[in-house]
């Protein structure tokens, strides 16, 4: 299985338990997935880090796909708070992502599973890492 990875857990983003998690990982490959991607959290709380609504008929995602077959899923989990319940952040599931060539494909990712916080921001362009730079704020550590 592959995974898709659109926020703190992108290779040049990664700091800390991050980092850890997905040095297993290769270089992985462009791709974007399909949904409405927003950003929450403050300098002041650590960084910010994104959150991914998916939507197949969504605008744009930028992300990397990894072949997961060494990812350890249940500290994944973990540290997205991805479980089932009603206290669940995230859910882990399979939707489709387009690769840089074109190529269609099914991947795990992390989407949000609650209302969108108050005070998120919604990225533009659907790049996380982009809002970032363009924006002068810090991932979340």
């Amino acid at each position: 299985m592959r995974l898709f990875v659109y926020g703190v857990l992108i290779k040049e983003l990664a700091r800390g338990h991050a980092a850890q998690l997905i040095a297993t990982l290769g270089p992985g490959q462009r791709a974007v997935a399909r949904g409405a991607l927003y950003a929450v959290g403050r300098e002041s709380e650590g960084g910010c880090y994104p959150i991914l609504l998916h939507d197949p008929a969504g605008p744009k995602v930028h992300g990397f796909v990894h072949e997961a077959g060494e990812v350890d899923w249940e500290a994944m989990d973990a540290f997205e708070n991805a479980h089932e319940g009603p206290d669940a952040e995230y859910v882990r599931r399979a939707i489709d992502v387009t690769l840089a060539d074109g190529t269609r494909t099914s991947a795990f990712a992390y989407c949000y599973a609650r209302a969108v916080p108050p005070g998120a921001e919604a990225i533009p362009g659907g790049s996380f890492a982009a809002w970032l730079s363009e924006t002068g704020r810090t991932a979340f550590t």
